[in-house]
This record gives C-alpha cells, sequence and structure tokens, in this order.
C-alpha cells in the first residue's frame, strides 16, 4: 500500500470533517505538503545519517553539516564511512558522540535485514532500527514515513504533531482516550493525516 492523498481525501470527508478540511488546505496552498516516495534500500544508511546528524540541531545547521559529510564522503554509505578517518568526520561539524554513532552504525548495517523491510511489519522494523546507535522510536517512526513511505504512520512522541492535534482538535494532553480514538480513526491513512498536521505549524522533520 503507498501514500493516496486522493483515498485519504474522500476517507477524512466521511469521516473527520476537521482532518478532510486540514487535509484540503495543505493540498492546495501556495507551498503544498511533499508526498514522500520509497527510497531504495541503498539510500536508508544515508537517511539514518541524516537523521543522527540532525537531532538537537537546527534545519539549517544540520544541512550545512549533511553538506560538508558529503563532500567528505561523497557517497553516504557503510563502506565509505567505515574507511574515512574518525576526526576527519568530526571535523565536519559533528559532535564526538554522533560522530562515534555513526561510525558504529557503519558497522553494524549489514546485521539489519533492510532489504526485507518492504516485507516487515512497523513494529519489526522499529526494533531493527532501535538496535543502531543514536536511533529511537521516533527516528524510526521516521523512517518508515519519509524513507519507506508507508501510508499509516503516527508519532505520538513527535511534539509538532501532538501541537497541531490539541489546537485543531481542541484537545488537551490528559485526554488519552479521545487523542488515541482520533488517531486510530485516521487509519489506514496517518501518514496522510500527520503531514496536514505538521503543515499547520510549518513544523515537519526533514529527513534528506
Amino acid at each position: 500500500m503507498t501514500i493516496d492523498t486522493a483515498t485519504a481525501q474522500q476517507y477524512f470527508t466521511e469521516s473527520d470533517p476537521i482532518m478532510a478540511d486540514m487535509l484540503d488546505a495543505a493540498l492546495n496552498a501556495q507551498n503544498p505538503i511533499a508526498i514522500p516516495k520509497p527510497k531504495p534500500p541503498s539510500a536508508y544508511f544515508g537517511s539514518i545519517v541524516s537523521s543522527i546528524i540532525g537531532q538537537q540541531i537546527s534545519t539549517k545547521a544540520a544541512s550545512a553539516i549533511r553538506g560538508r559529510v558529503v563532500e567528505l564522503l561523497v557517497d553516504i554509505n557503510p563502506e565509505t564511512v567505515t574507511k574515512v578517518d574518525f576526526w576527519d568526520l568530526k571535523n565536519c561539524g559533528l559532535s564526538e558522540k554522533k560522530t562515534q554513532y555513526i561510525k558504529q552504525n557503519a558497522e553494524l548495517w549489514d546485521s539489519i535485514p533492510t532489504q526485507d523491510f518492504v516485507r516487515m511489519s512497523d513494529e519489526e522494523i522499529i526494533t531493527e532500527l532501535t538496535k543502531l546507535y543514536g536511533i529511537g522510536k521516533w527516528t524510526a517512526e521516521m523512517f518508515m514515513m519519509f524513507s519507506l513511505a508507508r501510508p499509516d504512520v503516527f508519532s505520538y512522541g513527535d511534539l509538532g504533531l501532538m501541537k497541531s492535534l490539541y489546537t485543531h482538535y481542541n484537545y488537551k494532553p490528559h485526554y488519552v482516550r479521545k487523542i488515541a480514538s482520533t488517531v486510530e480513526n485516521w487509519s489506514p491513512h496517518r501518514t496522510t493525516a500527520s503531514l496536514a498536521l505538521w503543515h499547520t505549524i510549518d513544523n515537519g522533520p526533514v529527513l534528506l
């Protein structure tokens, strides 16, 4: 199953008018939402490296650092990361910890069954990706949305998503059952709903 905004729009029109309006606005805005496309397995490692680079820094800073990493490595893959000198990689603007994560993950990468991701469940992919250094559940969920383009992913750990949901549905954080019911009702189009929610606050994650 792929992300299909037209089908999602029809579904939300019938099941959730608030989300239907948000999605319509997001699709027809001057700067409309970008719909993720599945990446080839050869690009997965680069997405993981980009997510580590971007942790706890601004999008602008992350973009600059990634640009220097690409200039150094030419192609971000486990082999080039393994071969490059630790300090040369760190001098691209990375912290020592992030540099360690990237180097360690290059060594671990062959143990992750990335070729099987298209057949694996969301839970199985999260389990595999969180074996990597510096990768938690949120990053795994973003990977499923933006690298695998899975159509039915929502991250309760994303502050931007939750802030937008609270605002548009007039919910408070302690409305746990209402929130869960609303999010579950968006299935099987929770990724599209997430894109619409992010668009309202112009605060979506950037995974290159």
